[in-house]
């Protein structure tokens, strides 16, 4: 039997949620791990609308198996993964598709762990 979607995000995703990374950060994060465990997925620039009255944010975000994860604020710093609850809000139609290096597991490892270094200095 296949795992639904939020129980696959939860198993590859769990020890990176804690992080508050940069968005871009986050989309390497994101697309690393699914490349790892050869899972196809592809990275885009979207425009988020607001819950209420405002500007539409521009966020990254992975599209995966009909899903979106969300990696943050284009321009935010500290931003946390999260799978989307409502695809609604995301102006999927007019998304620009991203270019994201992909980075081996221990490459991954390492950037947090140099994140984490600079963050408590």
């Amino acid at each position: 039997m296949e795992q639904n979607t939020t129980q696959l995000f939860d198993e590859l995703f769990t020890p990176y949620l804690s992080l508050r990374l940069s968005a871009f950060e986050n989309l390497k994060i994101v697309v690393g791990v699914l490349a790892a465990n050869d899972l196809a997925c592809e990275a885009f620039e979207l425009n988020k609308l607001p819950i209420t009255s405002g500007n539409a944010q521009s966020v990254y975000a992975v599209k995966w198996q009909n899903q979106w994860v969300l990696c943050g604020r284009s321009n935010g710093y500290q931003e946390q993964i999260a799978l989307s609850t409502d695809n609604n809000l995301l102006d999927t139609d007019n998304g620009r598709l991203m270019n994201v290096p992909v980075l081996s597991l221990q490459q991954i490892s390492f950037m947090c762990v140099e994140t984490a270094h600079f963050d408590h200095c």
